[in-house]
């Protein structure tokens, strides 16, 4: 019983683990973004399976701050399927 309860919540660690980064904005559509500058781009390492994660992008505003957006994207391996 106990079981069942904790594998939802080990499932949810790594995107939960990832958003909860301290000054990370969640990108949602129709955002306003004021990038000058991409500083790095955080995603997770390469896995074989095409499937959706969650990144990060460090980047400079206009005002020259820096800003962390997190968002999802497509694995790696999904470009390189053929």
């Amino acid at each position: 019983m106990k079981l069942r309860l904790l594998v939802p919540l080990v499932l949810l660690l790594p995107v939960t683990a990832l958003a909860s980064q301290q000054g990370v904005v969640q990108y949602h559509y129709g955002m306003h973004l004021d990038v000058a500058k991409v500083l790095n781009i955080q995603k997770p390492a390469q896995d074989p399976q095409c499937k959706v994660v969650n990144a990060v992008m460090t980047y400079l505003d206009s005002s020259g701050q820096v800003q962390k957006l997190g968002y999802r994207m497509l694995s790696d391996s999904c470009t390189e399927q053929g």
